[in-house]
């Protein structure tokens, strides 16, 4: 604890500064979306020095409610690694209804930590699939499970970054599969396994659409060659549909450029092959590799959001809790049934 601290890691120095003094306004979407990064960098910073993590919550009215160690935390020498943490909103009952009681938080790998290796591990994990099979999820999931009781699904959300929004959109997805509760969950630079990195580097716009064209033809086909994983995509895409989680997206970041591409060529294809685009858009050649897991990598809806300022970092956290005129933002909500 206490070392590599830098300017970054300190509220007051690179928090948001247009937030620091004035009324929340928990309708304001731009409010909405700092406030949550800030709740995720107090996760980050909280490995380094409890006390410089404080004011990234308590600025905002949040207390440190839990927090949530990786099963191989090593205990001696305090040397604990966290993941997450629940933030407690401590205002008055007769508040805002639009203000969340409760933020369950999760940061990204830490690359440079003593216990790095179990974050690494989690990383692996997204390739097949595994996340919701092992310990992180299983505790954290349970956690959400028994804070939502006697509440409104609204009055609980789920934020992430990078590794850390992997995590809430599982336990998001979860919750509207298994309970039918729309958790309202903000997802910073989400992981998606993806060639699109790859096809963005040497393809141009047109090759690109040609690509995906021919690409949702092969999965179209793949569908109704089995039909079994054809109906099961789309029972999940059907209970899943009104879920609408906000993905924060730099188009510059490769790691998540698959969600932003999914979405634009889903857009795209559904205006011009409706006749396909439904069923393709719900087929992936990596979960039908994969065919016993019953959580597909795609999304059915989201509300996109994509910063395309090229003078940040593009998967840093710190471009999301910036003020909207120093972002380049574009807005695109995808809903299904695709329309």
């Amino acid at each position: 604890m206490g070392q590599g601290i830098t300017d970054e890691d300190r509220f007051e120095v690179c928090g948001p500064k247009h937030m620091m003094s004035g009324v929340i306004d928990w309708n304001n979407e731009e409010h909405r979306r700092c406030i949550a990064a800030c709740l995720v960098k107090a996760c980050y910073v909280m490995e380094k020095d409890m006390a410089l993590a404080s004011p990234w919550s308590e600025s905002f009215g949040f207390r440190m409610d839990t927090l949530f160690f990786t099963d191989s935390s090593v205990i001696n020498h305090k040397e604990y690694l966290t993941y997450g943490a629940v933030f407690e909103l401590m205002e008055p009952a007769c508040g805002p209804s639009s203000a969340p009681k409760y933020v369950v938080a999760f940061r990204g790998t830490m690359l440079f930590h003593a216990n790095t290796l179990t974050d690494l591990v989690q990383n692996t994990l997204l390739l097949f699939n595994a996340q919701t099979e092992y310990t992180r999820f299983k505790e954290t999931h349970s956690h959400v499970d028994d804070l939502i009781r006697g509440l409104s699904s609204g009055s609980v959300w789920l934020v992430g970054h990078s590794l850390g929004a992997s995590l809430a959109l599982e336990i998001g997805r979860t919750m509207m599969l298994e309970k039918g509760l729309k958790i309202p969950t903000f997802l910073f630079n989400p992981p998606h396994i993806s060639p699109a990195p790859v096809i963005n580097g040497i393809l141009s716009e047109e090759n690109k659409t040609r690509l995906y064209t021919g690409s949702y033809t092969v999965k179209f086909a793949l569908a109704n060659i089995l039909p079994w994983h054809r109906k099961r995509t789309k029972k999940m895409f059907e209970q899943l549909g009104p879920w609408v989680p906000e993905l924060y997206i730099n188009p510059a970041d490769w790691i998540c450029q698959g969600f932003m591409d999914y979405f634009v060529e889903r857009q795209l294809m559904a205006a011009n092959h409706p006749r396909f685009a439904s069923t393709a858009a719900r087929t992936s050649y990596r979960d039908i590799l994969f065919f016993r897991k019953l959580r597909p990598q795609l999304l059915p809806s989201a509300s996109l959001w994509t910063n395309w300022n090229d003078g940040m970092d593009p998967h840093g956290l710190r471009q999301w809790w910036k003020p909207d005129c120093d972002l380049r933002l574009k807005y695109m909500r995808c809903v299904y049934p695709l329309s």
